[in-house]
């Protein structure tokens, strides 16, 4: 990775999105800690308060992914993802003060979930492109790799401090942090609106929407292996998004303790996703997604462990697992998109991507609360575990899925 790095330094303005990434990601780890024990202490609040908060934060992004794919498409996928992160940034800080001065919300929380949710939804299809306007094709994996590498490393220290800073300092001071960092972020990739994005339209040139969705769903539904694993994902999200947003702070509480083990769970998940980006650097497989849905495998085997609640040192090691195999395959699917769809309908097909891929999502974090409450986390993580082994093996049965080759 280090010599992957260093050769990436040879590519203009790489190092911006890279620095940008990494700094933001340290507070995307800091915040599921901070944002879940800070709901569970508000007076009244409960589990089903806790997918209140959490899916009023996801539903708004499938609502505009779609729109927000277009716009960075057409308006530019820099400056859509600048101010997206410095909006965000903003809405952090408010939440950050209403804990510091002791006066949070469950309304106050929703309310910028969705202002929150509505500016990821923006955010993501821009920078799902922005990387190959900036890296050459042959170096898109390798980019890809080193990206999620700072993001994961980062990850990593956010989710270790996160617990400490909430622990030691409270939740206000910890989304506090994370605010920081998504100004900073935007600010570091506004810059890049100045690159030239091709598709994108001249000062004055009319769009109609309505026709770009339409493109951007052609290039989508024309290749199977892409729809069938998008549909495959949106069962295997459900669960995922579930036990990210809901259920492992539910279950370390039950089984285990508390906070600190979910932080613990966290951390040692990210340490995978920081190996995942090693092995992806590396690795080449001929059919690419052969092999990431193999691995993905692991995912159903660590909602298994966790909801049976095996010791906490198997749960570490599968969390570790998890981790790896989720990296492995964001790194090869996006590079495998980014090689086979139109360098200008990119963001537009990773937001029917992505739309598609979370649609259950938000479903299961508003089903989450209540179904713990009603037959316990534990048993709820158990089912999200068949679900998605299910769903996992169903894409792979597709020969168009098995069988696509890597390009050269």
């Amino acid at each position: 990775m280090i010599q992957t790095l260093r050769d990436l330094r040879k590519v203009p303005h790489f190092y911006q999105l890279f620095f940008a990434r990494t700094v933001s990601n340290f507070g995307n780890g800091i915040s599921p800690v901070a944002l879940a024990f800070g709901v569970l202490a508000i007076d009244g609040a409960d589990a089903g308060s806790l997918s209140l908060v959490m899916v009023s934060r996801t539903l708004p992004v499938l609502l505009l992914l779609l729109a927000g794919g277009t716009f960075a498409d057409k308006f530019g996928r820099a400056k859509t993802m600048g101010w997206a992160d410095m909006l965000l940034g903003f809405l952090i800080l408010i939440v950050a003060a209403s804990f510091i001065v002791d006066s949070p919300s469950v309304l106050l929380l929703v309310v910028v979930g969705v202002l929150s949710g509505i500016l990821n939804g923006i955010w993501y299809p821009a920078f799902s492109g922005l990387t190959p306007i900036i890296v050459p094709s042959e170096k898109l994996q390798s980019a890809n790799s080193a990206i999620g590498f700072g993001s994961n490393v980062a990850f990593m220290l956010g989710t270790a401090s996160g617990g400490l800073v909430v622990s030691a300092l409270g939740t206000g001071w910890a989304l506090g942090v994370d605010a920081l960092t998504f100004l900073v972020a935007g600010a570091m990739i506004l810059p890049l609106a100045k690159l030239p994005q091709p598709g994108q339209v001249t000062d004055g040139e009319k769009v109609s929407f309505l026709h770009e969705l339409k493109v951007g769903w052609k290039e989508f539904s024309s290749r199977s292996w892409l729809v069938i694993i998008v549909v495959g994902f949106a069962f295997v999200n459900l669960s995922f998004e579930a036990t990210w947003a809901v259920l492992g702070a539910l279950q370390t509480i039950e089984a285990y303790d508390g906070a600190a083990s979910w932080g613990l769970i966290l951390g040692f998940m990210s340490i995978g996703f920081l190996l995942g980006t090693l092995i992806a650097n590396k690795v080449r497989p001929r059919r690419p997604l052969r092999f990431i849905m193999m691995l993905m495998l692991a995912e159903p085997a660590f909602l298994l462990l966790f909801g049976f609640g095996a010791p906490i040192f198997m749960v570490l090691i599968a969390a570790i697992c998890m981790g790896i195999a989720m990296d492995v395959f964001y790194v090869i699917w996006m590079t495998t998109i980014q090689q086979n769809v139109p360098e200008e309908s990119l963001s537009r097909v990773n937001s029917y991507d992505t739309f598609g891929s979370f649609f259950f999502g938000p479903l299961g974090i508003v089903i989450a609360g209540p179904i713990a409450l009603l037959i316990g986390p534990g048993t709820a993580l158990v089912i999200g575990a068949a679900i998605s082994f299910a769903a996992l093996l169903l894409a792979f049965s597709f020969p168009s899925v098995r069988n696509l080759r890597a390009s050269l």
